[in-house]
């Protein structure tokens, strides 16, 4: 039944060849209908438009595909998939200028490591006269508020100005609590980029590169 089929197919598109003559067999173009058989012709009726065409040649045989158009969701993963190649690529690329910098800049872990232990005692080093800074403003708010409870146990209120300098130095410490929270997430920060750095280091000097 099949081979009856495909041989009534072919006498069919060889007919059409031989009715268009040789300048125009090569526009002969099959494709399939609604139900699923194979029809040919010069031109694609528009409902077929949008399937899979092939186009024969004057022996029968087929020389072009034209791939059916893609659905609106075909069309989505083509276009999510072209980002995530994109973003791989990018990625790539700046993981090699990262390497680059990183071995342009140390010869030896050893000054890797130099570099990172100065670099996070010099942060600590930020963070203790910090924190010395903040033992002396807390002592100076301690006097300012004994001198402040001195009136008010005399049955005094305590000055404007006294009142003024409690506030500002209090808004001063909380500041400086901040600034040093900012200081010591920096800090850890610089140790977990240099622990990466470290592993990548080695990475590229054994040659074990992802």
């Amino acid at each position: 039944m099949t081979s009856t089929f495909q041989l009534a197919t072919t006498l069919l598109i060889m007919s059409l060849l031989l009715a268009t003559g040789p300048v125009q067999a090569k526009t002969i173009k099959c494709w399939k209908n609604n139900i699923g058989i194979r029809e040919c012709g010069r031109s694609v009726p528009p409902e077929y438009s949008q399937t899979r065409i092939e186009v024969v040649n004057e022996r029968g045989l087929v020389v072009e595909v034209i791939e059916a158009a893609k659905t609106p969701e075909e069309l989505a993963i083509e276009k999510e998939r072209e980002h995530l190649r994109k973003l791989r690529e990018a990625e790539r690329k700046e993981q090699a200028r990262l390497d680059a910098i990183l071995l342009n800049t140390y010869t030896k872990e050893r000054d890797l490591i130099l570099a990172r232990d100065n670099n996070l005692k010099a942060a600590q080093g930020q963070i203790d006269i910090s924190i010395g800074n903040l033992r002396l403003m807390q002592t100076n708010l301690n006097d300012l508020q004994e001198r402040a409870a001195n009136h008010e146990r005399a049955g005094r209120e305590p000055p404007e100005k006294l009142v003024e300098q409690i506030n500002d130095l209090s808004n001063q410490i909380k500041n400086k609590k901040l600034h040093i929270e900012k200081k010591e997430s920096d800090k850890r920060e610089l140790e977990e980029r240099y622990k990466n750095d470290l592993k990548r280091f080695r990475e590229l000097k054994s040659g074990r590169i992802d």
